[in-house]
This record gives structure tokens, C-alpha cells and sequence, in this order.
């Protein structure tokens, strides 16, 4: 500002405001980056929590358990998912709640594979789902665990 003056010259504000709208193309796509880095790093340690209770189960019993609706916990896998917190005892928990891709997790059985734990109906951009493949599997949604068929993205257990 000038001496003596209480207001800012237009070159002033022009400047602010170009600063400003320069900092900002730099700042909203790292933060859409780390946003989706949280989403798939969230997404991946539920996928990896489930693999396990699921190879946990089959590991004891000899057998996965019957195949149910997406956001539903098997019946006969409701103490293993009680006490590893990923429902509470009401059966709410992030199983049952949207996930982080913005789809739903399923237990499949005989759908496109023998078992299969998927997100079905994601909401989330392809290429943030490639990324979320590159973090649990091998980058390639059409080879590997993690493969997409139609609206799926199935984990497979057992082919």
C-alpha cells in the first residue's frame, strides 16, 4: 500500500489474487492426490482384513461359508468378524457401510470365481482404481488376485 493511504492499489489486489490462484493450481491436485492415497490405503487394509479372516475361517473349518448379499457378514463368520472389530455386535461396522471406493463389500461364491471377496459397484475414477490394484495386487485389472468383471472388483481366494 502507499504511505498514507488505507486501501490497496489495483495492482495490488492483481497481484494477490494471481499469487493466490497460482498457489491454488499446485495445492488441489496434491491434495486430490493424498485424498485418493488415504481412500486406497484405507480400502487396501479392510481388503487384506478380510482376506485373512476369510483364509482364517477356511484355515479351521476346511470350507469358505455360503456365499450372502454385498454388505452382509457371513453367518457363520459373525464371531470371527466380532472379534477382529470389523462389525460390532450389532453386525454395523465398515463391512456393512460404504467403503472407501465408494462400492460395497461382498463375499462371492460361484460368482465369475469359486471365492471371492469384492467391491462391488466402486464410484471411485478407473485410474484410481488401477492404483488401488498397483497397491494389493500386480497394477493389471485383468490379471492377478484383483481382477474386474462387469461392476466388480473381485479379490479371489480360489479361482
Amino acid at each position: 500500500m502507499l504511505p498514507g493511504k488505507n486501501a490497496m492499489t489495483l495492482v495490488e489486489v492483481l497481484i494477490t489474487v494471481s499469487l493466490i490462484a497460482m498457489l491454488s493450481v499446485f495445492l488441489v491436485p496434491a491434495v486430490g492426490h493424498a485424498v485418493q492415497q488415504r481412500e486406497n490405503g484405507l480400502a487396501a487394509s479392510h481388503l487384506r482384513l478380510a482376506v485373512n479372516v476369510f483364509e482364517l475361517y477356511f484355515s479351521e473349518t476346511g470350507a469358505y461359508p455360503e456365499d450372502v448379499s454385498r454388505a452382509v457378514v457371513p453367518p457363520e463368520m459373525a464371531d470371527y468378524f466380532i472379534d477382529l472389530e470389523i462389525v460390532d455386535e450389532s453386525g454395523y461396522g465398515w463391512w456393512t457401510e460404504v467403503n472407501e471406493l465408494g462400492g460395497k463389500w461382498d463375499w462371492d461364491k460361484d460368482n465369475n470365481f469359486s471365492y471371492s471377496v469384492s467391491i462391488a459397484d466402486p464410484s471411485v475414477s478407473q485410474k484410481q482404481l488401477e492404483k488401488f490394484d498397483a497397491l494389493v495386487d500386480d497394477g493389471d485389472l485383468t490379471t492377478g488376485r484383483l481382477r474386474k468383471v462387469d461392476t466388480r472388483y473381485h479379490y479371489i481366494l480360489e479361482e
